[in-house]
């Protein structure tokens, strides 16, 4: 099953970075600052930060491709005195400076599927020429200060300049997080004034954060600095803020204290119908999240505390759609009526790197999602995948620390198991036949875990054409002149119990010399010329999923001819990746055995592996170019 093999592979690794010298030959900022102050207002600790960014325009290509900004806005942040200049050489040699007057907010798309009320604010620089400047200054306050505004030291240009600045009063103590190593790129100081304290960073002739192929989010290799409030002092009572994580889940305990207070009737008729007939907890709770997973749609769109708090489950069950928060609230409600101890979970997908003990901020999740426990082990609920099985976590929030919610007061930490490769198994049996050089195959492959569901994902809302065009394209990738004859897929709600099966013939594939005829084992080349090509590259791949693959291609030896050559056995072996290929010949058949398998901990392949990595990459590829020769006999 070529084409979901080599989909998945894909689906691997995924994209961002940096690594390159500073330069302003093209599009840079001259400066980028970002000046925050901490104030104490009613009781409560309050920021301002000031913005000025300065960008600088030196040739047409810089124009084109850099001419316009966004500035994002959540709900508790307020956006003033926005002002946006552009300076613009004229052929006279005067310069011409247009101030933009009226800006426009809309609504954002965002990759956070906790809360998704940002207004994007688009700005377009105006006339500008080669040589131009634009100025933008702005001020942002929010009286929210269970997340802060990372300081992050690169951008997607080089800086001649990045200037941060925090102020603290006295009675408030901060704590900094240091991520990625921005020492070696901005200097600290501090500065000691009258009731405050001024901490400085500056970093000059900063590069510009590249793109590369493949890289887990940016957070996880960009160097920046976050600070955290630990606690402040108001008329001599110190109050702890973000301490530590029970300061965090204090705060989201008390955000949906006001929910779920009332039982509903609906909520209890609908957990007695679905799990009807069922005694035991883990019958229930499946029962119950594969309902939520089918017959709620999930839609994010919050704005406010929505972003935060959980609507009520009895409004989420008439309106048949809702957030993360919302499904995993349904569930929560479902499970207690069903009588099985259920807890809400928040936590962060895999674009955030950060653990809530080393950052207790709302910066370290973006998700919601249910839980209970079987025995000692926790079973995760993510309804917002519609066909991750029960009992597997959704592949975005594998490796994940989990804030569980115990009881108002209570809560537990627990980290997100990453699923072996051996659970996410691929595998595929193939017989091949020959009637002159064309050939005819029959492929059945099954699949399981999160590679299963990865593909029930992807049949969800196919057509029959649909389907089939699916299956013609899988085929195309043994050879493009490949012609289907049947297939048959499986259903959604059965992909982990019934076989994927194709039927189609490639002709003129076998090559003949002579006597002789070479053919190709492979069908599948999972992982073929995905050698890492960039040898500056400091920044590690970001993994999707483990995946380990097995595959039996037999080929019925024609009559009138023998195998002159079979391919030695080949294999390579790390402790996270590998591969074995073995060939043998029995009644009939030569038989070519290959097991392959990318096997991560934590999801990510570090710079140190990358050697190795291309070592294994070159391996495989050698084994993929032997082909079995069949000789005709006298």
């Amino acid at each position: 099953m070529k084409s979901l093999l080599l989909s998945v592979a894909s689906l691997l690794l995924h994209a961002i970075s940096f690594a390159a010298p500073f330069s302003t030959n093209s599009a840079y900022m001259v400066l980028y600052s970002q000046k925050t102050e901490i104030t104490l207002k009613d009781a409560l600790p309050f920021t301002t930060t000031k913005y000025e960014i300065i960008f600088k325009f030196n040739d047409e290509k810089a124009i084109t491709l850099y001419h316009d900004y966004s500035i994002y806005m959540s709900h508790f942040e307020k956006l003033e005195d926005l002002e946006v200049v552009t300076k613009n050489p004229q052929p006279d040699g005067k310069i011409k400076t247009i101030k933009q007057k009226e800006f426009k907010s809309n609504n954002a798309g965002s990759e956070n599927v906790f809360y998704d009320d940002m207004q994007e604010y688009k700005i377009n620089f105006l006339g500008l020429t080669v040589g131009s400047e634009a100025h933008i200054t702005y001020t942002v306050t929010t009286p929210e200060a269970h997340f802060t505004d990372a300081m992050l030291l690169k951008h997607y240009l080089p800086v001649e300049k990045v200037f941060f600045e925090l102020i603290i009063p006295d009675k408030v103590n901060v704590q900094f997080i240091e991520k990625n190593n921005p020492s070696a790129l901005a200097k600290m100081t501090k500065e000691q004034k009258k009731n405050e304290t001024v901490y400085t960073w500056i970093a000059e002739k900063v590069p510009e954060e590249k793109s590369f192929e493949s890289a887990p989010g940016r957070l996880f290799y960009t160097p920046h600095i976050l600070y955290k409030i630990d606690d402040y002092t108001i008329k001599g009572v110190t109050r702890s803020l973000t301490k530590t994580p029970a300061d965090l889940y204090r705060w989201y305990a008390y955000n949906i204290r006001d929910i779920n207070k009332t039982p509903s009737t609906r909520i209890q008729q609908l957990a007695d119908s679905i799990c009807h007939g069922m005694n035991d907890d883990m019958g229930k709770a499946k029962r119950i999240y594969q309902w939520v997973q089918e017959n709620i749609r999930y839609v994010a769109f919050e704005a406010g505390m929505e972003g935060l708090v959980p609507r009520e489950a009895d409004a989420i069950c008439s309106k048949r759609y809702g957030d993360c928060k919302d499904m995993s609230n349904l569930q929560y409600n479902l499970l207690k009526a069903a009588g099985v101890k259920a807890y809400l979970v928040w936590i962060g997908s895999r674009r955030i790197p950060y653990t809530y003990t080393e950052v207790p901020l709302k910066n370290t999740d973006n998700h919601m999602i249910a839980a209970i426990r079987n025995g000692k082990e926790w079973i995760f609920l993510d309804a917002t995948d519609p066909n991750c099985m029960f009992g597997m976590p959704a592949d975005h929030i594998q490796g994940k620390e989990a804030m569980i919610g115990i009881s108002p007061t209570e809560f537990e930490l627990v980290m997100v198991p990453v699923v072996k490769a051996s659970d996410n198994l691929i595998t595929e049996k193939a017989n091949l036949q020959l009637q002159g050089n064309d050939l005819y195959v029959k492929n059945t492959t099954r699949y399981n875990g999160l590679v299963a569901g990865n593909l029930a994902n992807a049949m969800h809302y196919l057509t029959e054409k649909e389907k089939e065009d699916y299956a013609k394209g899988t085929i195309k990738r043994v050879g493009n002149n490949a012609v289907l004859k049947t297939y048959r897929m499986p259903k959604v709600s059965q992909v982990t119990t019934d076989d994927f099966y194709l039927e189609y013939h490639v002709p003129s594939y076998a090559r003949e010399v002579g006597k002789e005829k070479y053919v190709n084992l492979f069908l599948d080349k999972m992982f073929m010329n995905d050698a890492i090509k960039e040898p500056d590259r400091d920044v590690p791949y970001g993994f999707k999923l483990n995946l380990a693959s097995r595959s039996e291609v037999a080929l019925e030896i024609p009559k009138g001819y023998k195998v002159s050559y079979t391919p030695p056995n080949a294999s390579f072996s790390q402790a996270h990746f590998g591969f074995t290929v073995d060939y043998k010949q029995e009644n009939g058949q030569l038989i070519c055995t290959q097991y392959l398998y990318s096997d991560f901990p934590d999801l990510i392949l570090s710079p140190t592996e990358f050697p190795q990595w291309n070592q294994f990459i070159k391996q495989l590829n050698l084994a993929y170019k032997e082909s079995v020769i069949l000789e005709q006999q006298p």
